[in-house]
């Protein structure tokens, strides 16, 4: 599989899952959310990386979970992508000016109540990017970005039962680094995956 995923890659991968998210539902049953899903290049490896954080255990809901930057859409965004570019400010210190927005996926529905919908963005290439994101202390135990042949190679996405009590059915998790990447999280990557051509499209409507 290809281990630097170009521009032109995910625009493409982006036309490739405009169906592939949950069947639609009532908005109104869930709590309209959306990520950020940021790629980094490194043209001089030929490899790209994932951005992804992992929750601070303390928090009331999705404690210690690894996840992409973002949250919940609140009143004053104009709409969801301004609610992934506002979350992943807050989150880690990384500014709209710092990355190319590529498209937006599919919404994906959530055990805990959650449509989210995920954006997926580049990394500019002369951004140093490592001096600027930092992880809110309240928020963001910590980040890392694993390299993409890790988070996206079929070899690594495993279908499984969920946690004891999810409304679930099925999950999807990553086999990473003995990371806790299930759920959304494993699923949007899986998809992306499907997308890139690297495997087939995943089930979904997990609940």
């Amino acid at each position: 599989m290809e281990t630097l995923i170009s521009k032109q890659k995910l625009e493409e991968c982006v036309r490739n899952v405009k169906n592939a998210g949950d069947t639609l539902r009532s908005v109104d049953e869930y709590i309209e959310s959306s990520v950020l899903v940021i790629f980094i290049n490194n043209e001089n490896k030929k490899e790209s990386n994932i951005l992804i954080t992992q929750r601070k255990n303390n928090l009331r809901k999705h404690a210690g979970q690894v996840a992409f930057p973002g949250g919940r859409k609140e009143l004053h965004d104009k709409n969801l992508l301004e609610t992934a570019i506002r979350e992943t400010e807050e989150e880690i210190n990384l500014s709209e000016s710092n990355y190319d927005i590529i498209g937006e996926l599919p919404k994906f529905y959530t055990g805990t109540g959650y449509a989210v919908t995920p954006f997926i963005a580049l990394m500019k290439l002369q951004v140093n990017w490592e001096t600027l994101i930092c992880p809110n202390p309240i928020e963001v135990e910590k980040i890392f970005c694993p390299k993409s042949a890790l988070l996206l190679s079929p070899k690594y996405h495993l279908r499984e039962k969920p946690p004891i009590k999810s409304s679930m059915a099925m999950t999807w998790r990553i086999n990473y680094n003995n990371e806790n990447i299930w759920g959304l999280t494993a699923r949007v990557l899986v998809t992306i995956s499907a997308g890139l051509g690297f495997r087939e499209f995943p089930p979904c409507d997990d609940i």
